[in-house]
């Protein structure tokens, strides 16, 4: 009986090992193609190699030892496990000639007997904040940090993320994501109550030589930004002089809702 015990950690322990040694060369292939990514020169070449990016790492995260590999040696990719280990979202961007932003990402959700994967592919529709979309229309970004919050259905979150947009103005979300029972990702579901309007998504527009934040206050359960305006009266609407004011504006949770609350102190928060 020891004996066949022995012989059963030898193989699950080898298992283990040869999982995480083909992890790891996949890890390497996806690299090599991130420092060709780099080099490229045209935007045809640049989305053909975030293309294939996206279908080696979307068949390496349906591996159910993927889930909890760190993925270390990706460091030109964005990489967030959310706080109730979930879900990841793996995100990268390709900037082309034109000076936009072309987005690209994989949600990897943890099912009780399985892995899940979903593409995401980018809408270019991150400036909408009034309809639902699925992965195939997502409105592309760079996701930075994952908040998670109760509704009625479950459970959502929120996703704050970046969006270099153009040569003028670049873009700060903060975007809704919820799931079915089955694992199947909405973006924009309606909770953000907005100056009498009901929201899908908040997205900021600020000159590119400015720089804006937004923070979670955990103790406060609410998320904290910078208030936007333009640098004069004359240029409302023009976003390319819009920046922080020295005020902040934030979401507060009440009623089932995500309320806009103007002007809070965040003195000694």
């Amino acid at each position: 009986m020891r004996k066949l015990l022995l012989v059963l950690f030898v193989l699950l322990g080898s298992s283990s090992l040869f999982s995480q040694i083909s992890l790891l060369e996949k890890e390497q292939q996806i690299k090599s193609e991130f420092d060709g990514l780099v080099l490229a020169d045209t935007d045809s070449l640049k989305l053909s190699i975030c293309n294939k990016i996206e279908k080696l790492f979307s068949d390496l995260l349906v591996e159910e030892q993927s889930f909890d590999y760190p993925f270390s040696e990706l460091s030109k990719m964005g990489k967030l496990t959310s706080p109730d280990q979930k879900f990841r979202i793996f995100n990268w961007n390709c900037v082309l000639s034109d000076g936009s932003y072309r987005y690209f990402g994989l949600l990897q959700i943890k099912l009780k007997k399985s892995i899940y994967v979903e593409n995401l592919t980018d809408s270019e529709l991150a400036g909408d904040m009034f309809h639902q979309y699925k992965p195939a229309n997502w409105p592309g970004a760079l996701y930075y940090q994952i908040i998670p919050f109760k509704t009625k259905s479950g459970s959502s979150y929120f996703l704050l993320g970046w969006d270099g947009n153009d040569f003028r103005t670049n873009k700060k979300l903060i975007e809704v994501l919820s799931f079915d029972e089955n694992g199947q990702a909405t973006f924009g579901i309606p909770v953000i109550l907005w100056k009498g309007k009901i929201l899908n998504r908040i997205v900021f527009e600020y000159a590119k030589q400015a720089g804006m934040t937004i923070q979670y206050h955990e103790k406060e359960k609410r998320i904290v930004f910078d208030h936007l305006a333009p640098s004069s009266p004359n240029y409302q609407n023009q976003f390319e002089y819009y920046g922080p004011d020295f005020s902040y504006d934030a979401l507060e949770y009440q009623k089932g809702k995500w309320v806009l609350v103007e002007n809070v102190d965040v003195r000694n928060k």
